[in-house]
């Protein structure tokens, strides 16, 4: 047996060897979480800055009055009589007008005092005209033009079509007969597909009427007719 003495001190020893690896494991716990600490990612700090959710606009300074619920248009359109349009000079607000286009083709624009033609052009060709105006007043003006809302055009259908009535021709589409007679429900079995008769209302003021075979253009020996504004289309009962 051990005596005394010696029990004591091989206690006494195991006693200082916990303390020691007790204090080695504090200090490793501490060393892990400073070093958690200085690894964590930080965001960089921005002097007198802060950080958007939503995309910055770019919008040029001074077009707030030429605003984005505009319909956008095609290179190609030409505008019409009617069309609802936005006009104005970038960063020149007191020019900035909404005007319909009157039946004549004109808008009326204050600032320059004057009616200005623009139907039957196309936004970059009513834009490049009404710069040269605005040239007299503004060096180098950055004049926009915008389409706020489209004139309404229709056709009429009647006779023996399975549903009479208007019919839209969608902004900046042409619609044939054939589509139009589709959307109308069709012509009817006892409605004459060889002379489907389209009144006109022609520039002077008289009306024509064009005569189409809808059964060369259903087998596709004639290409389809392009209906216009205010077209009345009438199929005959083929008993007479």
């Amino acid at each position: 047996m051990l005596d005394c003495p010696t029990l004591f001190i091989r206690k006494y020893t195991a006693l200082i060897c916990v303390f020691i690896f007790g204090l080695g494991m504090i200090r490793l716990s501490a060393e892990t979480l400073e070093l958690g600490r200085v690894s964590k990612p930080t965001t960089p700090e921005v002097a007198n800055e802060t950080v958007a959710s939503t995309p910055v606009s770019t919008k040029p300074v001074g077009t707030d009055d030429v605003k984005s619920d505009i319909t956008p248009t095609k290179t190609s359109y030409r505008l019409r009589s009617r069309d609802f349009i936005r006009v104005g000079v970038i960063n020149e607000n007191d020019t900035v007008i909404e005007r319909r286009i009157n039946p004549d083709g004109t808008i009326d624009v204050p600032f320059l005092k004057q009616l200005v033609p623009v139907a039957g052009l196309t936004i970059t060709e009513a834009q490049d005209l009404l710069t040269k105006r605005f040239s007299r007043y503004f060096k180098q003006p950055q004049l926009i033009i915008a389409i706020v809302a489209y004139a309404e055009r229709r056709v009429y259908i009647s006779g023996y079509v399975g549903r009479a009535g208007p019919v839209t021709i969608p902004p900046e589409e042409n619609l044939t007969l054939g589509k139009a007679l589709s959307i109308a429900g069709g012509i009817q079995a006892r409605g004459r597909r060889s002379d489907v008769a389209i009144k006109r209302l022609k520039p002077d003021g008289e009306t024509e009427v064009i005569l189409k075979d809808m059964r060369k253009i259903d087998s596709g020996d004639e290409p389809d007719f392009i209906l216009q504004d205010e077209d009345a289309v009438y199929v005959e009962d083929s008993r007479f």
